[in-house]
């Protein structure tokens, strides 16, 4: 087994909570990202009230003013879409990665699988993880560097698959 393989693995499940972080946060701001509203822009843009007979008093507004104001708003519109689809291709990255991980190990034999779960997942140290599986903290360090291995080998066969 390539050392390449099982140090991207540790990565992998070093990280996990970290993407489980990540992956919330996009979910919020794809829930609650700002948006501008056409009424919003055109208002911010808006120095005065004018007319549409265009007179040309103290509060009249030019044309261009609202030509340029449904122009950036066209603008931030784009950047609004751009911005969602950028959390979006992220978002569908991180979750595809998790769903992985999570898929491999529960692949793994029930006590390797427990184990990484434990420490991993659920962000129990080692010495509680021992005691949670009734085994000597030695032997839980044996069982994730086997772990380990039994999931190098599984992203190695699927990788191998893909490329």
């Amino acid at each position: 087994m390539s050392k390449e393989m099982k140090a991207h693995i540790v990565r992998l499940l070093e990280n996990y909570s970290k993407r489980e972080r990540q992956i919330s946060l996009l979910h919020y701001e794809m829930q609650h990202g700002a948006r501008i509203t056409p009424e919003e822009m055109i208002e911010a843009m808006s120095l005065g009230r004018g007319d549409s007979m265009g007179n040309s008093g103290k509060d009249h507004i030019s044309n261009k003013t609202l030509y340029i104001a449904l122009n950036y708003q066209e603008r931030m519109d784009r950047m609004n879409v751009e911005a969602a689809n950028e959390i979006a291709q992220r978002l569908l990255k991180l979750e595809a990665e998790q769903d992985r991980i999570r898929y491999y190990v529960s692949l793994l034999e029930k006590r390797e699988a427990e184990v990484l779960r434990s420490f991993y997942f659920e962000g129990y140290s080692w010495e509680e993880t021992a005691k949670k599986t009734g085994v000597v903290l030695r032997s839980v360090y044996k069982i994730k560097n086997k772990a380990i291995d039994h999931l190098a080998e599984l992203y190695a066969y699927t990788t191998g698959l893909k490329g």
